[in-house]
């Protein structure tokens, strides 16, 4: 049989996305949230959170035991596959003609994730969108509707996902950003930080306390190093082996992280300037700069994330936030958060809005 005519060109790359609009993936894959599983998840993301983490913690909290951190659902499914590929068979795509970069989206969680709760993701095709980039020329944004569910069928959270199809830049071109050192930050190991790391935790804090312009305290996840992505990829995605197949059609040898450990494949098949970070790895980031300041009490709903330049091996990463809003909305008392993680250069390499609900006073 014929292998299927690959697709080459941009427009022809969006004309067959477009024909699955509306397609749905049956659920695939699940995680349970067992308390392995959940501290594995937290090693992935270099969240240290007792809350989720220590048992004996979890019972003296509000909710009398562990639960499993809000983007908990990315160790389920990244919720991502319809949004590379749609409805188009694999074999007709290359990363040779279109590398993928993730683009953000918006997440909405509803319900908290309890120990034992297994968690299942269906996806659906939603649009697709032209734009075009000084940096890579003309690109696609392919959308994505992701449903989380647990095994009671209840809804967990809700997600659409934005990634980015490009035409391959060719000759070991990279995508150009700003690494070159201009601010004051200083290159450290990941891994003391995370033990470091102060959070409100048991520390309530109240709707009332909180004031319009307030700094977030900093979360420094320091230098990226490969066991970074490393920790990630196992703790948080997980892994298969690369049949032979697939290894020659993406001309490496380490396919480990999609390719990501590999620096020529990332050069050469994804136009980065070497081995680079999954993007859901940042948007993590920032769940747990939203929760380590919200505390025990406090509830995350929604984040609205951008993923906008590359994070690679080497690069130093410091998340900063203020609050930029609050409201009180029938019995809830929102605030909203701006937050965004800076390298070494002082670019902004993700961006959210993020809302979430704190205890009042006056309840």
């Amino acid at each position: 049989m014929a292998a299927p005519a690959m697709i080459t060109t941009i427009d022809d790359f969006e004309a067959e996305y477009r024909k699955g609009i509306g397609y749905v993936m049956p659920a695939r894959g699940s995680r349970e949230a067992s308390l392995d599983n959940i501290q594995r998840f937290g090693d992935g993301v270099g969240d240290y959170n007792p809350l989720y983490r220590d048992p004996a913690y979890g019972a003296q909290s509000p909710y009398g035991s562990v639960i499993a951190p809000p983007i908990f659902i990315y160790g389920a499914s990244l919720g991502i596959a319809l949004a590379i590929n749609g409805n188009i068979d694999g074999r007709r795509l290359s990363s040779s003609y279109f590398p993928m970069n993730y683009a953000g989206g918006t997440i909405e969680f509803k319900r908290t994730i309890w120990p034992g709760d297994r968690i299942s993701a269906s996806e659906e095709i939603i649009d697709i969108h032209r734009k075009h980039s000084d940096r890579i020329g003309d690109f696609v944004l392919c959308e994505a509707g992701i449903n989380y569910h647990n095994q009671r069928k209840e809804l967990v959270a809700t997600k659409t996902t934005l990634m980015a199809r490009y035409q391959n830049l060719g000759g070991g071109r990279t995508i150009q950003y700003d690494r070159e050192k201009k601010t004051q930050v200083i290159e450290e190991s990941p891994d003391p930080l995370v033990y470091e790391r102060e959070r409100c935790g048991a520390d309530t804090r109240y709707f009332e306390d909180v004031t319009v312009g307030d700094e977030m305290p900093p979360l420094h996840k320091g230098t990226y190093t490969v066991t970074e992505l490393f920790l990630f990829t196992h703790g948080v995605v997980g892994t298969r082996r690369s049949p032979r197949a697939a290894l020659e059609a993406e001309e490496s040898k380490d396919l480990g992280g999609g390719g990501r450990y590999d620096a020529e494949h990332a050069r050469n098949r994804r136009n980065m300037p070497g081995q680079f970070d999954w993007g859901p790895q940042r948007v993590c980031w920032v769940a747990q700069m939203a929760t380590d300041w919200m505390g025990d009490d406090g509830r995350l709903l929604k984040m609205e994330t951008r993923v906008r330049h590359p994070n690679v091996v080497g690069d130093t990463n410091t998340l900063f936030g203020k609050v930029a809003a609050k409201t009180a909305v029938g019995d809830e008392h929102l605030v909203e958060l701006d937050v965004y993680n800076e390298n070494q250069a002082g670019l902004a390499t993700v961006e959210a809005r993020i809302t979430v609900a704190l205890p009042s006073r006056a309840a």
